[in-house]
């Protein structure tokens, strides 16, 4: 990581400290934290800027923009395809811009921030019945403005489809310093604004039209007719008849036209009922040629699970206790929701479709779950399934590259069975989960990434699948974008003249070419800026504990995805310190990368690694919650520990430390005659100042008293129990 900061740099830096009331970080610790996402990828921003307002979104771009810096707005960073990662300034806009704004429940609809999280957005429309239908796997940590780039679905898209279908209107900052506000407006209101000439927004919309109207044809003809598509930029959302509302196009974006402020949403009606039926299948081929016929019964959802993440929720610890619904050793299930209105109607529906499963021969089980408590079970296992299969503990990792196509769900068995039997071929091992009901079933090929072996059979890979889906007629992206993985594809898929469309759409935008480069047009190749390849080395060194389970102390702290799960907020107990910040330095994923970027030295040689893990570490609990309920079970807290046990080998344990060591020593001597005055002197007015000044400790905090008893002397005081004493107890 480069340490050094030209003179051009520093007066950027300058700049933009005075023009943003927000944080703003240049140093290389935040700077690598924020140096990746969720995909393969790791590239080092220019700063991290977590604006408080639109002025401050509005401040920041326009110093970026005077110094031709790159702008890229990101959410939770739980992207797969590398589209939250870029040299440029980074501006984290869950931070603080993640309020709603106004609810209108007649019109069921809600305008928010960008940066506010799904399930926090829906948990506040539950009390009245509403919600934001898509529902991505990240929906705990992901945000409406990375949904709304991403063009995010989810389980139940076979009902509600995408983000694109929920947005109404969009507040968007362009990078030349243009707000502009987008929503629905007919041909003839279009036609009047333009004429009107009047603005930037008149001539967007002018161009836009031209480009549409130009490509209408090769637009009709190159888009995927699957149930998912998110490639490229959204040129067939607008027909022939259809109204010029350019939300539909910032979303799926990808944040490479400007930066989403807000967003008005479409509210859905939650489900009055809702049941579930879990397929088992002794073969992966049969679950997944059982897809068509199951689809025909009208489910809300149809996902699959294959055999190794089964395999992985079994042996985590907080998923475990949840797959009580799973019956022998399937290959995969599917798991299938019906909706209805009224719990007897959900009964019905479910046992006819239990019922036709069984006589039809389809799979060997068919649990019917009525109760929400064990719904949720079932839904918390597939949601952890991506986490489930990234904690498989070996040097080949499930790797996000072809995870992502669509075909129509007729020629799926054949799609998924050419592409394992290619993957075999070349001695590369598969695991798969997803959405099956949709054609989108998530293959993810074991590789490891720092072999040059692993990186061709990648690259082999993504070619044929690319092939197989162009055959097939699906869609080289159905949910997760581009990003780097997938947009160095994009020409070919769609051709020169609808590829040249987007090049037209992203000058109209982003005229300088300043947000998000290097994504949807002019990418990079797709083996370009990997977190890990063939020049990392994972050191290894010898440490307290073993670390059996990941082979080494540097395999444990590889083994955090980046995932995210560690961002979530309302369900259950990590992260303490995030929760209480919002900071991702202080959530087991920055952690996580931390120790990472200091083991590899990429925050120096000189210490200053050292200080940023300690820094990192200072508000961690060690409460283990990331161990059971992190998807990957990364164990911060023995992390921690060992790292600290290094950090006083290297240089000595702080006083603090051994004070607190001692307590155990002092209190033999201090328990008795003497414990009222010490305790009292220690809390004596003014004596608490002292000892933080000297030890670090906050003054408010209550040092432990002495006991009046000593141990050994109530011990002996305590009354004998009734009966012979002669008499074993075996513990």
């Amino acid at each position: 990581m480069n340490n050094e900061v030209s003179s051009d740099q520093g007066a950027f830096e300058g700049q933009l400290r005075a023009a943003v009331r927000g944080e703003v970080y240049f140093d290389d610790v935040t700077r690598g934290l924020y140096a990746t996402d969720a995909s393969m990828y790791q590239i080092t921003p220019v700063c991290v800027v977590m604006p408080r307002d639109e002025a401050d979104v509005l401040a920041a771009m326009s110093t970026a923009r005077a110094h031709g810096v790159a702008i890229l707005p990101r959410g939770a960073g739980t992207s797969l395809g590398g589209q939250a990662v870029g040299a440029a300034m980074v501006m984290d806009m869950s931070r603080y811009m993640n309020r709603i704004i106004e609810v209108d429940l007649e019109r069921r609809t809600v305008r928010v921030q960008s940066g506010i999280v799904l399930d926090e957005l829906n948990a506040a429309l539950a009390p009245h019945g509403l919600l934001f239908a898509p529902d991505p796997a990240t929906s705990s940590r992901a945000t409406i403005g990375g949904m709304i780039g991403n063009n995010s679905s989810g389980t139940k898209s076979i009902i509600y489809g995408i983000t694109r279908d929920h947005v109404l209107e969009t507040k968007v900052a362009l990078s030349d310093g243009s707000v502009m506000q987008f929503g629905p407006l007919s041909d003839d209101q279009c036609d009047s604004l333009c004429a009107a000439g009047d603005g930037r927004q008149a001539e967007i919309l002018g161009e836009f039209r031209r480009i549409i109207a130009d490509n209408r044809e090769q637009i009709a003809r190159r888009y995927p007719k699957t149930m998912r598509r998110v490639q490229g930029y959204n040129l067939d959302a607008y027909g022939e008849n259809d109204d010029w509302n350019l939300s539909r196009l910032i979303v799926g974006s990808e944040g490479t036209l400007g930066v989403a402020l807000e967003a008005t949403l479409n509210l859905e009606p939650v489900p009055k009922c809702k049941i579930l039926c879990v397929v088992h299948f002794a073969e992966l081929i049969e679950a997944i040629r059982a897809v068509v016929p199951i689809v025909a019964h009208g489910p809300s959802a149809v996902e699959i699970l294959d055999a190794d993440v089964v395999k992985m929720a079994r042996g985590n610890l907080s998923v475990a206790p949840l797959c009580g619904f799973l019956e022998g050793d399937p290959a995969a299930v599917l798991i299938v929701e019906f909706f209805a209105d009224t719990p007897d109607e959900a009964e019905r529906k479910a046992s006819a479709f239990a019922a036709a499963m069984e006589s039809g021969k389809t799979g060997y089980a068919w649990p019917v779950i009525a109760n929400p408590a064990g719904q949720a079970n079932v839904w918390s296992v597939r949601k952890n399934g991506l986490g489930l299969m990234l904690g498989i503990n070996d040097r080949r990792k499930p790797t996000a590259f072809i995870e992502d196509c669509c075909v129509p769900i007729d020629v799926l068995p054949e799609y998924i069975d050419r592409i394992l039997a290619f993957c075999k071929q070349r001695g590369v091992p598969a695991a798969m989960y997803a959405h099956a009901s949709v054609g989108v079933i998530h293959i993810r090929p074991l590789l490891d990434l720092k072999t040059a072996e692993d990186i061709e059979n990648m690259k082999a890979i993504a070619e044929k699948t690319f092939e197989l889906v162009t055959h097939y007629g699906g869609a080289w992206s159905g949910e997760h974008g581009d990003g780097r993985v997938r947009s160095p594809f994009l020409e070919r898929y769609f051709g020169e003249r609808i590829y040249g469309a987007f090049r037209q759409v992203k000058r109209l935008f982003d005229p300088a070419g300043l947000m998000n480069p290097g994504v949807i047009v002019d990418p990079g190749p797709m083996d370009r800026d990997l977190r890990y390849g063939t020049k990392y080395v994972t050191p290894q060194a010898d440490t307290e504990f073993h670390f059996r389970r990941f082979g080494s102390f540097a395999g444990a702290v590889e083994q955090c995805s980046g995932v995210g799960a560690c961002r979530q907020t309302l369900v259950g107990t990590m992260c303490p310190s995030y929760r209480a910040t919002l900071d991702e330095k202080h959530c087991p994923r920055g952690r996580a990368n931390t120790l990472r970027l200091a083991m590899t030295g990429q925050l120096g040689s000189d210490g200053a690694g050292d200080d940023a893990v300690a820094e990192a570490m200072e508000l961690c609990l060690s409460c283990k919650a990331c161990k059971s309920e992190c998807p990957s079970n990364v164990d911060v807290a023995r992390l921690k520990s060992q790292h600290l046990q290094a950090r006083h080998d290297a240089h000595g344990a702080p006083f603090r430390e051994k004070l607190v060591a001692a307590t155990a020593g002092r209190s033999k001597r201090l328990a008795g005659w003497k414990a009222p005055i010490v305790n009292w002197a220690q809390n004596a007015p003014g004596i608490r100042h002292v000892i933080a000044k000297a030890t670090g400790m906050d003054a408010r905090r209550k040092l432990p008293t002495y006991a009046r008893v000593p141990f050994g002397k109530w011990f002996d005081r305590r009354p004998s129990p009734d009966g012979p004493a002669d008499k074993k107890v075996v513990l």
